[in-house]
């Protein structure tokens, strides 16, 4: 078998993985935990899993937080033929499709014929004992010995399930068991059966013996039963009358308070229903006087009303800075004393100089300085002229423009108005707020509806009011008739414990009846077998010949048994001889060339598959538990894994699947080990799984679950 592709979904950690693989060696590379156990689970139970199956630890390998199982599909070849293999655990479906002829086969036992041939491994025991080498699992070996006895010996007798040796054995020790003595008390063998009825039978002819002797007073013994037996009948058939009347008038009773409540609560629901739909009429007239008014209209005239009051306010504020500014104009004006002193200085100025220029042959210094002095005043009055005269533009420049700011709010103003006004004469309001509160009342009408209707449709269920008050019509009948039944069995009617004391009585007068019955049918029994009682006598003593002949009989069918399977055992292990012995030789020569020669010999126990090994050190065959290392067991263990592969499978191919199995072997043994991989991968296709980057270099084909 060569396995081409895997195709993995909602399987444990692989929720949706493919990958193809080549033929020979194949390395499948992932940290812990990445999925390489899961990789091989699936892969198993693709190959061997029954997809029906309601197995716990099999459903829980499906992947966490998805409701579907799993499914798998794997392509393979077989001796040149290409298949697909599909199982989906959560519908329950097989099918394997011939891809040459597109034949698809849903059929198990067809299917699981043609992958156990292809592997060459008949089941999933040998498979998991041989190819498959998961971690921790090396030594599986000895879990199967008695498929992988089974599988040797059908290399030798041609593989026919019918003539295999086990078969034969267990059969005829089913026949042993069968016959032979068992302690255990449920599992009698017929031996053990035939003896106890011959002891049934000596007690049964001891009694009629003895009981021949007692006819008369078993006689009398009847006729009392017979007396007893009559009038207990009687007393029990008057009881029986009176626990069916009482039974049934606690039924009838109880029936009556149920209908009581089914009909208050039918009387409850109506009523509601009533009065629900009265509540949504006036529901219905209210909010008909009220307009049916836009939310985005309510919030448009609410924020035209905002915006109205912030304009009123910034209106307000800016006539204030107007008539602010215009009182800093009139102040900052330059006064008339200003302006007056101004010119007076620069008159007297001009005035000295002029009188000191032309009339003093500039020799009076004193005009000169009364004309520096005037002109000084001159520029002194300037300045505060000019000084106040930019102020008082500044201060006119902002009154301008806080009075066109006041336009354009009265503007704003004016537009807000005329948009409010259109929305409220919309709906004939007044104001945004008393069109908020139609709005709201509008709406909390609409909720009352709405809760009422919810409470309405609640009363009704799934039922009109008719159906409702028909079926309280029905209950009413239902109710007058149970009560008339009550009624007559007024007589009755009790309490359950009194109930209780009636049934017991009659439980135990029928118990009484019972085994005066049983008394009476042994009397006349013993009265018929005592009137008989020689005839009797006779045929029980010819029944215990007869089971002694039987006994004898089956004793010497038993030692014929025992030794015919002693004689198969025998000629099973010389059966098996052969094919051990090639065991043996491939065990031998796959381990010698591991651990380079230091052992070379191990031989196999015929019966159980445990095998030793020869110690050159000790001179002696050892068990290798005891004397070799945990390294060098799974060496061993590995080496007859791969002998059985060879010779099990004959001219077949299966895969082999290598779960880190090396990591107990050191470096020398591990490479001496892949040497044998390699050369096996030359015929079989090899999955080899691991962490490790220690094998990349043996081959191309190297898939990573990263």
């Amino acid at each position: 078998m060569l396995i081409e592709k895997c195709q993995i979904n909602r399987y444990g950690k692989l929720s949706d993985f493919t990958s193809s693989f080549s033929p020979g060696l194949n390395i499948i590379k992932g940290m812990n935990e990445a999925g390489k156990s899961t990789l091989v689970e699936a892969i198993i139970d693709a190959l061997f899993e029954n997809p029906k199956t309601k197995k716990k630890d099999v459903k829980a390998k499906t992947s966490w937080g998805f409701e579907k199982d799993f499914e798998i599909s794997i392509d393979f070849k077989s001796e040149g033929m290409s298949y697909t293999l599909s199982k989906d655990f959560d519908n329950g479906s097989l099918q394997l499709l011939k891809k040459s002829s597109g034949e698809m086969l849903d059929d198990k036992k067809r299917v699981d014929n043609i992958v156990s041939e292809s592997l060459g491994l008949s089941n999933k025991d040998i498979f998991l004992a041989t190819s498959c080498i998961r971690q921790d699992e090396i030594a599986r070996i000895t879990s199967s010995p008695e498929a992988i006895k089974d599988r040797l010996e059908g290399l030798i007798t041609g593989g026919k399930e019918e003539v295999l040796a086990s078969k034969a054995i267990d059969n005829i020790g089913a026949q042993i068991k069968d016959l032979d003595y068992d302690k255990g008390y449920k599992n009698k063998g017929q031996l053990q059966r035939i003896e106890e009825i011959r002891k049934d039978l000596e007690y049964e002819l001891d009694k009629a013996k003895r009981e021949t002797d007692a006819v008369t007073q078993n006689r009398a013994k009847l006729k009392e039963a017979r007396t007893k037996l009559e009038k207990i009948e009687e007393e029990l058939k008057v009881k029986a009358i009176q626990k069916k009347n009482t039974k049934l008038a606690i039924e009838v009773n109880e029936r009556v308070i149920e209908l009581e409540g089914r009909f208050g609560d039918l009387l409850s629901r109506t009523t509601n229903i009533k009065n629900s739909e009265k509540n949504m009429g006036l529901l219905r007239d209210n909010i008909a006087k009220l307009p049916q008014i836009d939310r985005k209209d309510v919030t448009i005239a609410e924020e035209h009303a905002v915006q109205a009051r912030f304009l009123e306010m910034k209106k307000e504020k800016i006539d204030k800075e107007i008539a602010d500014l215009a009182e800093q104009v009139n102040l900052a004006k330059p006064g008339f004393g200003v302006k007056v002193l101004s010119i007076l200085s620069f008159l007297g100025a001009g005035g000295a100089g002029f009188y000191w220029y032309q009339f003093t042959a500039m020799t009076e210094i004193n005009f000169l300085i009364g004309a520096g002095v005037s002109l000084l005043l001159f520029f002194l009055f300037s300045i505060i002229w000019s000084i106040k005269s930019k102020h008082c533009s500044e201060f006119k420049s902002k009154h301008n423009l806080k009075k066109a700011r006041l336009e354009e709010i009265e503007e704003d103003l004016d537009s807000n108005k005329d948009a409010m006004q259109a929305i409220l004469e919309k709906y004939k309001s007044n104001s945004a707020d008393l069109l908020k509160e139609k709005y709201e009342k509008h709406s909390e009408i609409e909720k009352e509806m709405k809760n009422e209707l919810s409470r309405y449709e609640g009363y009704l269920g799934d039922k009109t009011l008719k159906e409702l008050e028909d079926e309280m019509k029905d209950v009413t009948k239902e109710l007058a008739l149970e009560r008339e039944k009550l009624q007559e069995l007024k007589v009755y009617v009790t309490s359950s414990k009194e109930l209780a004391a009636l049934e017991i009585s009659v439980e135990v007068l029928e118990t009484s009846k019972k085994q005066l019955e049983s008394e009476r049918a042994n009397l006349e029994k013993l009265l018929d077998f005592a009137e008989s009682g020689i005839e009797h006598q006779a045929s029980l003593e010819e029944r215990l010949e007869e089971n002694q002949y039987q006994l004898e009989r089956k004793k010497r069918r038993l030692q014929i048994l025992i030794k015919t399977k002693e004689f198969i055992e025998k000629a099973r292990k010389d059966v098996l001889k052969s094919s051990l012995q090639q065991l043996d030789d491939e065990t031998s020569g796959i381990l010698s060339e591991v651990t380079d020669g230091k052992y070379s010999q191990v031989k196999f126990d015929r019966q159980s598959l445990k095998f030793e090994v020869f110690s050159t050190e000790l001179g002696d065959w050892v068990e290798p538990e005891n004397h070799l290392s945990r390294g060098t067991i799974d060496q061993l263990y590995l080496a007859t894994r791969l002998a059985l592969v060879k010779i099990i499978s004959e001219d077949k191919h299966p895969i082999v699947i290598l779960d880190d199995p090396f990591v107990t072997f050191d470096k020398k043994r591990r490479d001496n080990a892949l040497t044998i991989i390699k050369r096996l991968a030359e015929r079989y296709q090899i999955l080899l799984l691991t962490c490790h980057d220690y094998y990349d270099n043996f081959t191309e084909n190297v898939t990573s679950l990263a």
